[in-house]
């Protein structure tokens, strides 16, 4: 794969997202073995190293490694895409970037036309960008930049940390969930932090299904 993503000083995730292997692991679904030999085994599918966080881009990436194995697509041709689509594009962050999508048993990266990367570009595809990815909106150097899990919660590497907010706030959903475990009402918990009823049922059904 050649995309090492290498890290530095863990100091350099500051603005990009802090997470450790556990909350990552809670925010793609999956459980921290499962990630930790995904990034850490003897042959990962997205190796980090040198650092004890992970960044919002790794969660995004994570995220769709995760999908890519649900879909049954073999692991070497994971490990291929990514190698492709990282020389490609020139990024160390190739399951992040906008030119992304996820079809059937195969996935896909679009270069003018749709080329399935897992077998290194070979065959052309005309194929619309999955729902999947829908909830992932990319800045302007193509990378993922803000992640809509739900309706009414996102997850923004500026904001928080990158932890799960309420959408456009910096209030976190963990603090809603221990405030409402806290035996507060619903009504009271919107009207303290400013926040329509809405919102903190959204927060909380977010929280309970994670």
């Amino acid at each position: 794969m050649g995309a090492k993503h290498k890290k530095g000083a863990d100091h350099q995730l500051l603005g990009r997202g802090i997470y450790d292997l556990v909350e990552a692991a809670r925010l793609v679904g999956r459980d921290p073995e499962t990630v930790a030999r995904w990034t850490r085994g003897k042959q990962p599918l997205y190796p980090i190293v040198e650092t004890r966080f992970l960044s919002f881009l790794d969660v995004i990436s994570l995220l769709v490694v995760s999908e890519l194995v649900a879909r049954g697509v073999p692991r070497k041709e994971i490990r291929a895409g990514a190698d492709y689509l990282a020389k490609t594009l020139d990024t160390d962050y190739p399951f992040a970037h906008e030119e992304l999508a996820t079809a059937g048993a195969a996935f896909f990266g679009k270069f003018g036309a749709w080329v399935d990367v897992g077998k290194g570009g070979q065959g052309a595809f005309e194929i619309a960008v999955r729902d999947y990815l829908k909830p992932i909106e990319y800045g302007t150097d193509r990378l993922a930049a803000v992640w809509r899990p739900r309706v009414g919660v996102w997850l923004n590497p500026a904001v928080q940390a990158g932890a799960p907010c309420v959408d456009g706030t910096r209030v976190p959903t963990r603090v809603i969930a221990d405030l409402a475990d806290a035996d507060e009402d619903i009504e009271d918990i919107a009207e303290d932090l400013h926040l329509q009823v809405a919102a903190v049922e959204a927060a909380l059904e977010y929280e309970h299904a994670a």
